[in-house]
């Protein structure tokens, strides 16, 4: 971005390929803010009708994007990204040298979330099988571990393919946030993820996209 807010060069989407809180978290501090995390991409963050595409195409200077890079990743939550501690890979150059498996497709594409008050280090993790679907928090502040499960505002958004859905769940020992077996038998799903948030501040967030083995 230049001095006077436009962009110095063309507009081009991130894969989440390799992404993590860190790299999140300096893309944040880019546009002001102290902190930042790993979202999950939503419908509701890209256009949609014909006015938020022509909104879209006046700020990029073009309807469409493609990718411009990937397995963006940061070492410390303290840097920008131009640090020698983050590192990222031109899209193009990962496509020649890994071919279809570094390919990236729309529900690939980097999101972020922002914001100024970190109030504690969370590791989220998504486990899913046929049997069960685990999200599991793991808080830590000033190296103390955490129970978040004790906090009374916890909550977690479930992401089936963009879409947010209800599940029931509760929260176990070990912060293990469990969903019963049959909810989970029943579903049909590409990606899903799951969002832990203290009221309306999101802790973070991990995403399962199933492979051809699955």
């Amino acid at each position: 971005m230049g001095p006077t807010g436009k962009p110095m060069g063309d507009w081009e989407y991130a894969c989440n390929d390799g992404f993590n809180d860190n790299a999140a978290g300096a893309i944040c501090r880019t546009l002001g803010f102290k902190h930042g995390a790993e979202a999950s991409l939503t419908k509701k963050m890209q256009p949609s009708s014909d006015d938020e595409k022509k909104f879209a195409f006046a700020f990029a200077g073009k309807m469409d994007m493609d990718f411009g890079w990937t397995h963006f990743g940061c070492e410390h939550d303290d840097t920008l990204p131009q640090s020698m501690h983050c590192m990222a890979v031109r899209y193009e150059d990962a496509m020649d040298m890994m071919g279809m498996k570094a390919a990236c497709f729309d529900f690939d594409r980097m999101a972020v979330k922002c914001f100024d008050h970190k109030m504690f280090d969370v590791d989220i993790s998504l486990e899913i099988t046929k049997r069960k679907l685990v999200c599991q928090a793991k808080a830590e502040k000033e190296s103390y571990l955490m129970t978040i499960g004790k906090f009374p505002e916890i909550k977690v958004k479930w992401t089936l393919d963009d879409n947010e859905i209800e599940l029931d769940y509760k929260i176990q020992q070990k912060e293990r946030i469990h969903c019963p077996g049959k909810d989970v038998e029943r579903m049909e799903f590409d990606c899903m993820s799951c969002e832990v948030y203290l009221g309306d501040v999101m802790l973070g967030g991990d995403k399962h996209c199933k492979s051809g083995d699955d």
